[in-house]
């Protein structure tokens, strides 16, 4: 099966404007998870915008003193600025450079088989992958991961092939831009080392040298950081490698291998057959174990193939597994779009003779990634977040609520969240969304937020007696401040109501008179 190849021109960008559009298609309703961290970037967005230029990127989870770049902050600035701080406005332009990533999908599958078919499936694998859609439109550092990482194995490719001179710079700046994205990411250094090694004679001292000191140009900012804050960033690798991260340190080798094959597995499943996790996660493996082991003699044993180079693109992550990797939700990110042209190959290679079968492994892998879509994405990003339901469309339903049952009168909040005590989140939509819409926010009533992001709702006056009490989804919250939380506004208020918007609960609320 063969296309012509004034036809792969037309093909890539039907791929491309697919892409756009199921990246698109949920936004315009708030499908977007918005939970602290992106209200967190919001507020420091606003306060880039207003010239307060940063330095330090994103922290990392649980590792103390490590902090991703801070390149994220400075690509959303935009966005933010014409949006006047509307996060839909964030994920159409984040989603838009997302969905760019078929050409790159299409590319690293070109440069490998030097064919149009497979190029073209891979393409269209990408541009529907349930997984790539979930990443476009989640609000984060680590969604960038999807657009570089990929990068830096056509710019290797390129480099050990001796098919371009600025290979070199090509991929150690797309590393440096996948280490901005995600900290973790700087374990693709393995594969880089890999396959250099394994070309050495054909490879330059000098176009080494360049490579590095392009990747240090790209993290440059995250170098000046740690010079700044006295290298916090060193103590924080320097806690993983010892082991002192609880949760990797308290694993023994068999679960490493378990945790390996279920990361691994669940990322084939959310690319190629997102329905069934456990068939998904078996297909991926099948086509990798076969397609590797079934044309190892035929090739002589050479080393450099598509199916080597991809795998030790998917599966390089298992280098970051003992040092803190398994509690890192996007530690594969950007694995994706390797998963998606291997399975292009692997479709186009082995069943393209058959139209029949070739027809239905297509419609299998793409029929089960647009339903898996349609079905979650009017949920947010829900392959990701601890707090599933903290999407944008739920949360301005409830402040429209507490305005509505306010009805133009002043009013306060107090609020129970995750983090614990700390009101950023909702902070940051009353701000931007309530005092757009209705032209007032309302007073705060709980601890200080002093120190904390968000920091701008005033104490109430005591004749304002309107009061809600907005509780977030309690799980990941101990049950006994939950507890504590609600014995707190039954001391102080009379309940009304209570409304359900999905699981976040707002309780209207009558302030008692203490005079």
């Amino acid at each position: 099966m063969r296309l012509q190849n004034y036809s792969k021109y037309l093909l890539i960008i039907i791929a491309f404007l697919v892409a756009i559009v199921v990246r698109w298609w949920f936004i315009p309703g708030g499908a977007i998870s918005f939970a602290y961290d992106q209200a967190r970037d919001g507020f420091i967005v606003q306060e880039l915008l207003q010239g307060d230029l940063k330095l330090l990127g994103p922290s990392v989870s649980g590792v103390p003193g490590l902090a991703h770049g801070v390149l994220y902050y400075y690509l959303i600035a935009p966005a933010y600025y014409f949006g006047h701080g509307d996060p839909r406005i964030v994920a159409y332009f984040l989603s838009f450079i997302g969905a760019l990533g078929v050409f790159t999908a299409f590319s690293l599958s070109y440069l490998l088989t030097k064919k149009v078919l497979p190029s073209i499936l891979s393409a269209f694998i990408f541009a529907f992958s349930f997984e790539s859609v979930q990443y476009a439109n989640l609000l984060t550092n680590a969604s960038m991961g999807v657009w570089f990482t990929p990068l830096v194995y056509i710019g290797l490719y390129l480099w050990i092939k001796k098919a371009w001179k600025w290979s070199p710079i090509f991929t150690g700046l797309s590393l440096g831009l996948a280490v901005q994205s995600e900290v973790a990411l700087a374990y693709h250094f393995a594969p880089i080392i890999f396959w250099l090694s394994i070309f050495r004679k054909e490879i330059k001292l000098k176009d080494v040298l360049i490579s590095g000191l392009s990747f240090l140009v790209a993290v440059s900012t995250m170098i000046a950081s740690e010079v700044k804050f006295g290298f916090p960033g060193i103590k924080g690798v320097l806690y993983l490698l010892g082991g002192q991260d609880q949760i990797s340190g308290g694993k023994e080798l068999s679960d490493f291998i378990s945790i390996f094959l279920n990361q691994t597995g669940k990322t084939f499943a959310f690319n190629t057959f997102p329905l069934n996790i456990v068939f998904g996660g078996i297909m991926g493996f099948f086509m990798l174990i076969y397609s590797t082991a079934s044309e190892w003699g035929i090739i002589k044993k050479e080393i450099l193939t598509w199916q080597t180079f991809l795998a030790s693109y998917i599966l390089a992550h298992f280098l970051a597994l003992p040092f803190g990797g398994t509690n890192m939700r996007h530690l594969m990110v950007g694995a994706g779009v390797g998963i998606a042209v291997f399975t292009g190959i692997f479709i186009s290679k082995y069943f393209s003779k058959n139209k029949i079968i070739f027809a239905a492994a297509i419609l299998m892998v793409i029929g089960s990634n647009i339903y898996k879509t349609f079905k979650e994405n009017i949920n947010g990003q829900t392959i990701f977040p601890l707090q599933l339901d903290l999407v944008l469309s739920k949360e301005l339903k409830a402040i429209d609520y507490t305005y509505m049952k306010a009805d133009g009168k002043p009013f306060s909040i107090s609020t129970l969240t995750s983090p614990l005590h700390v009101n950023t989140l909702w902070s940051y939509l009353y701000n931007w969304y309530g005092k757009e819409k209705y032209g007032y926010i309302p007073y705060w009533v709980g601890r200080d937020q002093i120190g904390t992001l968000g920091n701008n709702l005033g104490t109430p006056p005591s004749n304002v007696t309107n009061h809600f009490f907005i509780i977030e989804p309690t799980y990941g919250i101990p049950e006994l401040w939950v507890t504590y939380a609600k014995g707190d506004q039954d001391s102080m208020s009379g309940l009304i109501e209570k409304e359900n918007f999905g699981e976040i609960v707002v309780e209207e609320r009558i302030m008692k008179n203490e005079k």
